[in-house]
């Protein structure tokens, strides 16, 4: 699972640092001799905050194992004035913290990790408009060497920092966020039901946010549960996916909750493009947990 995810970063990877010019903080001098780069407001931010992973769906994504528990979050922005991933290539990022915790997290671009590293990403119709295989990127971190959530949460204060080289010269970025001493876990989220994909490829779920959960993304699967066919964002008790989503869908499928209190959606691509998006609910923290999987649909 793990070799399979690291192939498909790698050409996530070469996409990034092709697509991503027009995105660079510097313009060098092309004067030949005289090389200098002007930053344009490169700033990095983290918030802390767990995951609910009752049924163990987030360890079975990112690891192949279901281990169900509850897990340290971390989201992670990296942007420079435009809103844009704040460098093409940012360098090797760790997150370190509490009780002697660290961990290393890899390059960070304008939302969190290359999109799938945390094996959830953005699709339509909640991601619009669609974005080049895999999706857009989520925003919340898992450890950069095995992919794997971080384990546990530990009050305390933790640092995200990495250091960028360009022409010649290396800058070092950073933020720090806390887990509070008594950090919120949100309550379970049951699995969806009542899903449905109609004869014009239109469908539904319905979905029972637990008490705190601002958002829902709902995400639905081939059926393996691991190739993502759409996502859905909600407020309500019903995800929607308009017709055609699943026009060509080879049946069975499966779909997943994933509730949030921060604005997950609405933080990353291409929801926003500020520099400094809130990454945080009305509790300071970033807290998110996720369903089982429904019955075959």
């Amino acid at each position: 699972m793990n070799k399979i995810r690291a192939a498909v970063l790698a050409v996530v990877l070469a996409g990034l640092a092709v697509g991503c010019g027009s995105g660079s903080p510097f313009s060098t001098n092309p004067t030949v001799g005289n090389p200098v780069f002007t930053s344009s407001g490169a700033v990095m931010q983290l918030a802390m905050g767990t995951i609910n992973d009752s049924a163990g769906t987030f360890s079975f994504e990112t690891t192949g194992t279901a281990t169900p528990g509850t897990d340290l979050n971390a989201v992670a922005t990296f942007r420079n004035s435009s809103g844009l991933s704040a460098f093409i290539n940012p360098g090797t990022a760790t997150l370190t913290g509490p009780s002697a915790f660290s961990s290393t997290i890899g390059s960070v671009f304008s939302y969190g990790q290359a999109p799938g590293t945390n094996s959830v990403v953005g699709k339509p119709p909640a991601y619009t408009p669609a974005n080049t295989a895999p999706g857009y990127a989520t925003g919340f971190l898992v450890d950069g060497t095995s992919f794997a959530p971080f384990g546990a949460p530990v009050s305390g204060a933790y640092t995200i920092a990495t250091s960028v080289s360009q022409n010649g010269t290396v800058t070092p970025y950073n933020a720090t966020a806390t887990l509070p001493a008594i950090f919120t876990v949100l309550g379970p989220y049951p699995a969806p039901t009542a899903c449905v994909v109609n004869l014009d490829g239109s469908g539904s779920c319905t979905v029972a946010p637990p008490v705190g959960v601002t958002e829902t993304l709902v995400v639905v699967t081939d059926s393996t549960g691991f190739a993502e066919l759409a996502t859905s964002e909600t407020t309500t008790t019903t995800a929607s996916f308009p017709a055609g989503t699943f026009t060509g869908r080879t049946p069975p499928s499966f779909a997943y909750a994933i509730g949030a209190d921060y604005p997950l959606v609405e933080a990353g691509p291409p929801k926003t493009t500020t520099a400094t998006p809130t990454i945080t609910g009305s509790g300071g923290t970033a807290d998110l947990t996720f369903s089982g999987f429904s019955v075959a649909f």
